[in-house]
């Protein structure tokens, strides 16, 4: 199945204070960025170097706190919020379903203060089933959550609430700053308008700037095409020991035109290792090796354990971890040596 994804132009202030580093600068120090095959780690120990930890946001009572909603058999395990995605100001929304709210964080994890979803926003007026946030650069929030009649998103738009539906089912995996795509329920990549819900089929991930990239999993790898450069090639997707690796891909773009991917995974050869690592395409269509990364998936996880992410006009990748102990947001660095 092909996927696709593209670029973003536009920068925040605080971008606009320094300079944007190079593709090459930004694949890090030794790092090949020329790769003929995707070799998929295994989850490391801790986090690399070229990532930081920007905040925690621990669980707890009170506004301040996220919170956790009992889980797994017999309600034994303590799982914690949807996820999170920030906006073009640099704050963050996290989906804090146990608290039934969106709550507000700045770029360094200090509260701000939340939305609490009206019980008619609620499903049976009781559950929160909200997921998969993204703010779009005019810092409109939205979440999609499923129903039998199709998808419906959560739209906070200049801090108001309310709901559109959407003219079909789909699952958000990337936005352009204005759109929202992702896959219906055959699996089609389509387009969602999220002021009127309107959908429709596309080959092609457009960024804020109209560029646009396809990338996607094949039987024989990961297939990457830049029509703006032409190029199109297949790279195998394998284990360290040259096994087949199958993995699920996670997309997004920077203002600096690299795109970066989240990969996690197993192989063939030992399915109950966890594989989890980061790559980028540079806008040449250059590929750079995959970074291991700590593994994402723990006790806490409510089913989206990590989700890749990037504030919009940013060329800052950041990945939303939910642990045990808080919701943790890394941010990937450059590392001088």
């Amino acid at each position: 199945m092909l996927v696709t994804g593209t670029l973003l132009t536009a920068c925040t202030a605080d971008q606009r204070q320094s300079v944007s580093p190079t593709p090459t600068e930004t694949a890090g120090p030794g790092r090949n960025l020329d790769v003929g095959a995707l070799v998929i780690p295994p989850a490391a120990a801790v986090m690399p170097r070229t990532w930081r930890e920007r905040f925690v946001i621990p669980y707890g009572t009170g506004e301040v706190l996220l919170g956790t909603s009992p889980g797994g058999e017999g309600g034994s395990m303590d799982l914690g919020p949807e996820s999170g995605a920030p906006g073009p100001d640099g704050t963050w929304w996290f989906l804090d379903a146990a608290k039934k709210r969106l709550a507000h964080y700045d770029a360094n994890g200090g509260y701000l203060g939340q939305a609490k979803i009206p019980k008619n926003l609620l499903v049976n007026r009781t559950y929160f089933q909200w997921q998969l946030p993204h703010v779009l650069a005019d810092g409109t929030l939205f979440a999609a959550r499923q129903s039998e009649e199709g998808t419906h998103l959560l739209r906070m738009r200049d801090g108001v609430l309310d709901e559109v539906a959407v003219d079909g089912s789909f699952s958000p995996i990337f936005d352009d700053g204005s759109r929202l795509y992702g896959f219906d329920d055959t699996s089609e990549l389509v387009v969602v308008d999220p002021n009127d819900g309107s959908l429709s089929s596309t080959k092609v991930l457009r960024t804020a700037s109209g560029a646009s990239f396809s990338f996607g999993v094949t039987r024989r790898g990961l297939r990457i095409v830049l029509p703006g450069t032409g190029v199109s090639k297949v790279l195998p997707t394998t284990t360290a020991s040259g096994s087949p690796a199958h993995v699920g891909i996670q997309v997004r773009a920077g203002a600096d035109e690299v795109i970066h991917l989240f990969l996690t995974g197993a192989g063939e050869d030992d399915e109950s290792v966890q594989l989890v690592g980061a790559t980028l395409i540079d806008a040449a269509g250059h590929v750079a090796d995959v970074e291991p990364l700590s593994n994402p998936f723990t006790p806490a996880d409510p089913g989206s354990p990590a989700q890749l992410a990037m504030a919009p006009g940013s060329s800052t990748p950041m990945l939303v971890y939910v642990d045990t102990d808080g919701v943790h947001v890394y941010e990937r660095t450059v590392s001088s040596e």
